[in-house]
């Protein structure tokens, strides 16, 4: 589909006040443009979306989303059967990335116009189980959605293994049937047509190489597990998903993303927030800025009787004529840096790229990153397929100039 001719960008943009936060957003060279989402359906597999947070409800869409949480779920969130609701903020915070409101009024989406689709899978505690996460996928593909992103890694095992050398034989049937589902699942949406997304993980280990699992021992009861190089990471290692691992304001690869030949591209996910010793914040400019669902702040406190921000971790937008707030906070992760390509991915189809192009276009277009010179506790390898395992094809970015 031919480009039309670039406009003057301030006919297409209206400035939103914390636009100049948003320096993640810097990979699209075409500034804030006439290009966003729209016609895009894109789907959240996450925590749910506040579908009544003022940059988010114009583009929730209500009739197409679903809860696939089972009832067990309720104990912690009695929201649990609402997409619309969102007891942890994860959701309501990827989906401001792609689709905050372009109304002048907060931050920007990176691809506002899209149509967005919660499909709630992961319950208040932030465990995403293979049953509801598969069921996601598939009403995903049934529901002809353009694209779905999981900013998740599938619970209750880091590591699903076949031959982990602690596992019992219960233990290892569990994951392989866990695996097989997720499996299926992610290669059905794949052969329906839909762009599957999926965050790399945060916890700065080599996907290919790590011998030691930390991180499934709270569901294990074994302690520090010890796995082998069979094992994978779901859905981060299938084949059928982009998996966006996460660089810092320098461009280099942030220390908690995790590596490995899955890693196809990458892009800003930030770093942590930090108090120093007179307990002043630090590290808002190197942050993600983006969507908090205002009840998650009220159970925290943080929101004063006039309705501004009572924590420096937390920015309130009131305005007095409607006597309405919207709120938004900082975040780093993986998680905030797969919906940036998954809007870039919302961008080109809205564009006219085809579904089937759009994965190989991100990856050609993306600026490419080599190994670093010295020496890290995980090693920087070189991929057959072009890149490396740091930075696969290298750090996301829609080009100023040139046909997309």
């Amino acid at each position: 589909m031919p480009l039309a001719s670039a406009a003057p960008r301030t006919e297409y943009r209206r400035a939103e006040p914390l636009a100049s936060q948003q320096w993640y957003l810097n990979w699209n060279e075409r500034g804030i443009r006439p290009w966003d989402g729209t016609g895009v359906a894109v789907g959240i597999i996450d925590t749910g979306i506040d579908a009544t947070h003022p940059e988010l409800a114009a583009a929730y869409n209500t009739e197409d989303s679903r809860s696939f949480l089972p009832d067990q779920a309720c104990g912690l969130d009695p929201g649990c059967a609402d997409p619309g609701v969102d007891p942890l903020g994860h959701g309501t915070g990827v989906a401001g990335i792609i689709a905050a409101a372009r109304d002048g009024r907060g931050i920007d989406g990176a691809a506002p116009g899209v149509d967005l689709v919660s499909l709630k899978a992961g319950d208040a505690t932030g465990s995403f189980f293979a049953e509801a996460v598969s069921q996601a996928i598939r009403y995903g593909a049934d529901a002809e959605l353009d694209i779905l992103v999981m900013a998740f890694t599938t619970d209750p095992w880091f590591r699903y293994c076949a031959e982990a050398p602690g596992d019992t034989a219960e233990e290892r049937a569990q994951q392989a049937a866990d695996l097989e589902k997720i499996e299926s699942a992610l290669n059905y949406a794949a052969d329906h047509g839909i762009i599957l997304i999926a965050a790399a993980g945060n916890e700065g280990f080599d996907l290919d190489h790590g011998t030691v699992d930390w991180y499934s021992s709270g569901w294990s009861g074994q302690g520090t597990r010890e796995v082998n190089e069979g094992c994978v990471t779901m859905p981060a290692q299938s084949d059928a998903v982009i998996t966006v691992g996460a660089v810092n304001t320098m461009g280099e690869r942030a220390s908690y993303s995790n590596i490995g030949q899955a890693v196809d591209i990458v892009a800003p996910g930030g770093e942590m927030l930090w108090y120093d010793e007179d307990e002043t914040l630090h590290g808002q400019d190197t942050a993600i800025l983006t969507t908090v669902p205002e009840s998650l702040l009220r159970e925290a406190n943080v929101i004063a009787d006039d309705g501004s921000s009572t924590s420096p971790e937390v920015i309130a937008g009131c305005d007095q004529r409607t006597d309405t707030c919207r709120y938004y906070w900082y975040v780093c992760g993986t998680s905030y840096a797969a919906p940036q390509v998954a809007a870039a991915a919302a961008i080109l189809i809205s564009r006219g790229t085809p579904a089937y192009r759009v994965g190989n276009k991100l990856k050609a277009m993306a600026s490419p990153i080599g190994c670093p010179a010295q020496e890290d506790k995980l090693v920087c390898q070189d991929r057959a397929t072009g890149g490396n395992t740091w930075y696969g094809s290298g750090t996301l970015r829609l080009g100023r100039y040139g046909r997309w």
